[in-house]
C-alpha cells in the first residue's frame, strides 16, 4: 500500500481477511478483505457501491492499494464494521433470539444493518432489542422482578450506559416503539451520568422532566398501604404489622433509586401480607396504578401513543421481512 511517514499503521482483521476475495474495505485503521458477491447479495448499498466504478485519483496521485486491490474506505467505526461483517460472513456469530448475543455487537449490527440495508440482520437485531425493551407492561415487569431475563447478553450489565446506548441506536434507526421502555430504564435509574455528554441535551431534559411524573406515580402506587387491613380481613393485627413494616422500609429506602421506579413491585411483595383478602385488595389497587402509568408512559416522553407505536413496529418489521 502507498505510504508516507505520517500515515497510520493499518491492521488486517484476520477473521475477516479472505485471501481469495477481491474487495478490501477500510474502517479507521482496520482492513477487511471480503467477498464482494456475498456483500452484494446481502446489501443493496454494497451492491450499488460495488457496481459503480471507483473514482479516479487526481493526476499524479496514487490510489490506496493492497495486494493489487484498491482499498475502499468506510466512514464507520472499525469495531462496528468488524461485528457487522462477522454477522454476515459467520452465521453462528449473530443468531436469532433467544440465542444470546453480545450487547455491544447487537448495537453495532443494528446500526450498520440499517445503514447498509441488510434487512435480515436489521430484523434480527430489533428482535433482540424487543426482548430487552418490550411494549408489554407484564413483560417489562417480569424483567424488572427477575422472573424472566431477556437472553444473557454477555456484556450487558443493565446499567445506565447500556440503556443510553440503546436509546441512541433505537432513535437513529427509527425504532420508536422501543423508546418508552428505554426512557423508563434511564429515568428510573437516574444519575449524574445523564449530564456527561452521552445523551443529547434534549434527552437529558426529557428524562429530568419525566422524573416528576415518576415520583408521583411511585407515591400513588404505594397508596394501597392506606387501604389495609381490608374491612373483611380475618387477621387485622398481623396485617397491620406487615403494613407498618412496609412503611418502615419505605422510609429506609427514601433516598434509593427504587423510589423513582413506579413499575417496581418490591413494596408490594415485601409486605408479606398474611391475609388473602388484603393481598387481593392490595394487588388490585397496586396493579391499577401501574397500568394507568404504563398507558401514559409514551406521552410522558413526548412520544406517540402505544397503539401508534405498535403499528409502527409492525410496519417496520414487515418491511424488513
Amino acid at each position: 500500500m502507498s505510504s508516507s511517514a505520517s500515515q497510520p499503521e493499518l491492521k488486517r482483521v484476520e477473521d475477516l481477511w479472505f485471501p481469495d476475495a477481491s474487495l478490501i474495505l477500510r474502517a479507521e485503521n482496520s482492513l477487511f478483505r471480503v467477498h464482494s458477491s456475498i456483500l452484494a447479495a446481502r446489501s443493496s448499498v454494497f451492491r450499488d457501491m460495488i457496481t459503480f466504478p471507483q473514482p479516479r485519483q487526481p493526476e499524479g496521485g496514487e490510489a490506496d492499494m493492497v495486494d493489487g486491490c484498491i482499498v475502499v474506505r468506510l466512514h464507520d467505526s472499525a469495531t462496528e464494521v468488524e461485528v457487522f461483517f462477522k454477522a454476515i460472513f459467520d452465521s453462528s456469530f449473530f443468531e436469532r433470539a433467544p440465542v444470546p448475543v453480545d450487547f455491544s455487537a447487537l448495537i453495532g449490527v443494528l446500526r450498520l444493518s440499517h445503514k447498509y440495508d441488510v434487512q435480515y440482520l436489521f430484523r434480527r437485531a430489533l428482535s433482540h432489542l424487543d426482548s430487552m425493551y418490550p411494549t408489554s407492561l407484564q413483560t417489562l415487569q417480569d424483567i424488572l422482578t427477575g422472573e424472566t431475563y431477556p437472553h444473557v447478553y454477555s456484556s450487558c450489565q443493565w446499567e445506565i450506559t447500556e440503556h443510553m446506548g440503546a436509546l441512541r441506536a433505537a432513535s437513529e434507526v427509527g425504532a420508536s416503539w422501543l423508546l418508552p421502555a428505554v426512557y423508563y430504564r434511564i429515568t428510573s435509574t437516574f444519575s449524574m451520568e445523564l449530564a456527561d455528554g452521552r445523551l443529547s441535551i434534549a434527552d437529558v431534559q426529557r428524562c429530568l422532566t419525566a422524573q416528576t411524573a415518576f415520583v408521583r406515580a411511585t407515591t400513588e402506587s404505594h397508596a394501597f398501604l392506606r387501604l389495609l387491613p381490608a374491612p373483611t380481613c380475618r387477621t387485622p393485627m398481623r396485617c397491620r404489622t406487615a403494613v407498618s413494616a412496609a412503611y418502615g422500609m419505605l422510609d429506609e429506602w427514601s433516598s434509593d433509586q427504587e423510589d423513582c421506579n413506579p413499575l417496581s413491585s418490591w413494596v408490594f411483595y415485601c409486605t408479606g401480607l398474611p391475609c388473602d383478602t388484603c393481598t387481593e385488595m392490595a394487588k388490585s389497587s397496586f396493579s391499577a396504578v401501574q397500568e394507568r402509568f404504563w398507558a401514559r408512559l409514551p406521552s410522558i416522553f413526548g412520544l406517540a401513543e402505544w397503539e401508534e407505536l405498535k403499528k409502527m413496529e409492525t410496519a417496520i418489521m414487515e418491511s424488513a421481512a
